[in-house]
């Protein structure tokens, strides 16, 4: 007797437990760890039951890049909102050190996201897509310190791409090899920190 067809909720909600469990394998070991085989054996299934709910191993990959960078960028949105009523600086600065602290929380999701995101299932058009809106969001607070007198009269997408290049360079130099110790990458990021704060602040 056949299996009764799940429900659309069902399958939803399937699909997110299958994501579940390709983050755990990505925080844990990477993104090479993200295997069909390596899935199914964590739900107790055959692993080609998965691709009942996926294309392919790419198509977890893709969705899974997708669904943590959107989370991501929502928490984006509680600092706009703060933007509205608090001080700009301070809001900017939180914004940047919430920049930070994804990346040494999450180094493989990092890695994945922004230092290698072919890796991710990305094709080069949506890496850039997906930049272009995450350096737009910086860009909005920046326009608003500008326009209320906090931060020096320039392009708000430029000076965005600029802070975010400075904050992200230790940390990309670091998952590419160019710089091996995590001690000296922090001592990096605090001078930059100070430097990208400066530079939006200078007269």
């Amino acid at each position: 007797m056949p299996r009764p067809k799940k429900s659309k909720a069902e399958v939803e909600i399937t699909r997110e437990h299958i994501l579940d469990i390709a983050l755990v394998l990505l925080q844990e070991f990477g993104p090479e760890a993200i295997t069909s085989r390596a899935i199914a054996k964590q739900m107790g299934v055959a692993h080609m039951s998965l691709y009942t709910y996926f294309e392919n191993q790419s198509a977890i990959l893709r969705a899974l890049t997708t669904r943590e960078i959107a989370k991501w960028r929502s928490s984006h949105e509680n600092f706009l909102q703060r933007a509205e009523t608090e001080d700009i600086s301070r809001v900017v600065e939180e914004f940047i050190l919430f920049v930070i602290s994804f990346a040494r929380e999450n180094p493989n999701l990092y890695r994945m996201a922004v230092v290698f995101p072919e890796t991710g299932m990305e094709s080069p058009e949506e890496s850039h897509l997906r930049m272009k809106i995450t350096v737009g969001q910086l860009a909005g607070l920046i326009h608003l310190g500008i326009a209320r007198g906090e931060f020096k009269s320039r392009n708000p997408f430029l000076a965005a791409a600029t802070v975010w290049t400075m904050v992200n360079t230790p940390y990309i130099l670091f998952h590419t090899g160019k710089i091996k110790d995590p001690v000296m990458r922090e001592q990096i990021m605090n001078e930059i920190m100070d430097a990208a704060l400066g530079y939006l602040k200078s007269t």
